[in-house]
């Protein structure tokens, strides 16, 4: 007969790798927390008064209302400093400085555990979110209502408490945030997380009337095709008739002239071996060659033959707007905006050095800036350089340094061919 040892035989009174463990661990808090107060000083700091808001409202900078009323307000320009201090993106910093002002200002009894390590950041930071749209006066219900049982409270738990009180506080918001609702509809096509596989993901928000047409059309469409000899599975015959759908728009009674596959792919070929798998610039995401010529002989198609682009190649022009040609370089070149940590594709072509100082026009002195980061640039005291093609070095208003390395990874000298 075997005799087992029992667990408390093989325990140790103290494990050392444990205790680090959790001296880590509350650490890690602690210094959230420092942080947290850190950042708060600064928002009193430089918190924009009543009359300040006014003279922002006159000035290109506009003064940022991040958390719910009654929390203050701060200038955009400062706020972006203070998310390249965190370390992080433009709208990361923004989204945790209105979560700090909502906890402190409008959430105070929260605020305080936080402070004692009762309850956690992260925990209390996603009370915040939920109650950024309440009033002053619902703020306080759900702060005085969630505070005592907050950190062992559901999530679930929460939102009906801040569903109760938006309801009992706020009656005519809560009716606006029905009819609201409707706003949230959309159709999220997820190109960048495209593969070699050939997918990519699809998710969508539909009015239930138009959701119960879609599944109707996918319905009939994949019926079609099984009518027509397809073997195959019922839901790759979905997502197949959801493609002819988008290339031929049976859904709609519009104008079918130009219907077809008519966008410019960009595909990054290897110029010796172009059998080689290369780069789909359109999302920056790896391409099989089989996929291109499956593209290119699929019914309806309309093929776009580009020459040859060397990324590398200066182009300019004496006019204050770039050409098509300058402006695709460029496009391809940065891919999206170039301030620090921004990913936003819906950009402006900024010169660097501006066109009325004597800045040309030409693609060692343009780059992809949204629309935000280009008014802080030119207003707000920011400023670039690029230092090569593709690569840029930032400073901010206070003198922080960063970096943005937009050239090619090294080896991929395909990337200059689509």
């Amino acid at each position: 007969m075997v005799s087992w040892p029992t667990a408390t035989a093989t325990r140790t009174s103290s494990d050392p790798l444990l205790h680090a463990v959790r001296g880590r661990r509350v650490a890690e808090a602690d210094a959230q927390v420092e942080t947290l107060k850190s950042v708060l000083a600064w928002a009193e700091r430089n918190e924009a008064t009543s009359d300040e808001v006014v003279v922002l409202l006159q000035s290109a900078e506009r003064p940022l209302h991040l958390a719910g009323p009654g929390a203050p307000a701060v200038p955009e320009y400062a706020a972006l400093d203070l998310a390249l201090s965190l370390g992080m993106s433009t709208d990361a910093g923004l989204t945790y400085l209105g979560r700090a002002l909502e906890l402190c200002h409008r959430l105070p009894r929260l605020y305080l555990r936080v402070v004692k390590h009762e309850v956690a950041l992260w925990r209390a930071f996603k009370i915040a979110d939920a109650t950024m749209s309440l009033s002053e006066t619902a703020a306080w219900h759900v702060d005085k209502a969630i505070t005592p049982v907050a950190e062992r409270s559901s999530f679930a738990q929460l939102d009906r408490t801040v569903d109760a009180a938006r309801a009992e506080h706020d009656p005519a918001d809560a009716e606006a945030r029905r009819l609201a609702a409707l706003e949230g509809r959309r159709v999220n096509v997820y190109l960048a997380g495209a593969t070699t596989d050939g997918t990519v993901d699809v998710v969508a928000t539909l009015d239930t009337a138009d959701a119960i047409d879609l599944e109707h059309a996918l319905r009939d469409g994949a019926q079609a095709l099984a009518d027509l000899g397809s073997t195959e599975t019922l839901d790759v015959r979905r997502s197949q008739a959801l493609g002819e759908m988008a290339r031929h728009q049976l859904s709609l009674d519009l104008d079918t002239s130009g219907t077809g596959r008519g966008v410019t792919i960009y595909a990054h070929l290897d110029a010796v071996d172009p059998d080689l798998p290369g780069l789909l610039d359109n999302t920056q995401t790896p391409l099989l060659v089989q996929q291109v010529r499956e593209w290119c002989q699929a019914a309806g198609t309309n093929v776009t033959v580009k020459p040859v682009i060397d990324l590398a190649e200066p182009a300019e022009t004496p006019a204050y707007r770039p050409s098509d040609a300058i402006r695709e370089r460029v496009t391809l070149r940065d891919r999206c905006c170039v301030f620090p940590d921004c990913s936003r594709r819906r950009v402006d072509l900024d010169h660097i050095v501006p066109f009325e100082s004597g800045g040309v026009t030409a693609t060692w002195n343009l780059a992809l800036l949204c629309r935000r980061h280009h008014r802080a640039k030119t207003h707000g005291h920011w400023s670039y350089r690029m230092v090569e093609l593709g690569l840029y070095a930032w400073t901010s208003p206070t003198g922080i340094e960063k970096t943005v390395d937009r050239r090619p990874p090294p080896g991929t000298h395909a990337r200059r061919h689509p």
